[in-house]
């Protein structure tokens, strides 16, 4: 679009440079590709994706795979696979005697209860809930 102005003679050029569009496609370009690196969340075999949103969770799980999520969204992998906790302890029995105990504990995480979990007791479940849990049950056991 070419505009004159009678008064002074001049010839101004609003068409705009092809410099100038060619930066504001490659500005553009960038800008989608990182939101779309943003929006996929990847989730290890025997895991599951816990989506947190601002750090609130949203209460959706996503299940092994390649997803396509909100960008802003978080995923937060939790592992749904058997675990083995094993724990040694010196417990006195109901005689007085001092024992030695070894015992295990196998377990998993319910994938459907995964952001639950994280949610109300963390992703250090493990040491937060299991092993306290483990340690009481093996006293109550011996006494």
């Amino acid at each position: 679009m070419t505009i004159f102005n009678e008064g002074r003679s001049k010839v101004i050029n609003a068409d705009g440079s092809p410099v100038f569009r060619l930066l504001a496609v490659a500005i553009v370009a960038l800008v989608v590709v990182i939101l779309l690196f943003a929006s996929v969340a990847r989730v290890e075999s025997g895991h599951v994706g816990v989506l947190t949103l601002f750090g609130r969770v949203t209460g959706e799980v996503l299940p092994e795979g390649i997803h396509l999520v909100n960008p802003f969204k978080e995923n937060n992998e939790m592992s749904i696979r058997t675990q083995e906790i094993k724990e040694s302890a010196s417990v006195p029995s109901s005689e007085g005697l001092v024992m030695n105990l070894d015992t295990s504990l196998i377990y998993h995480v319910d994938p459907g209860k995964a952001a639950d979990v994280y949610q109300k007791i963390g992703p250090t479940y493990e040491t937060t809930l299991i092993e306290p849990n483990l340690r009481a049950a093996i006293r109550e056991a011996t006494a």
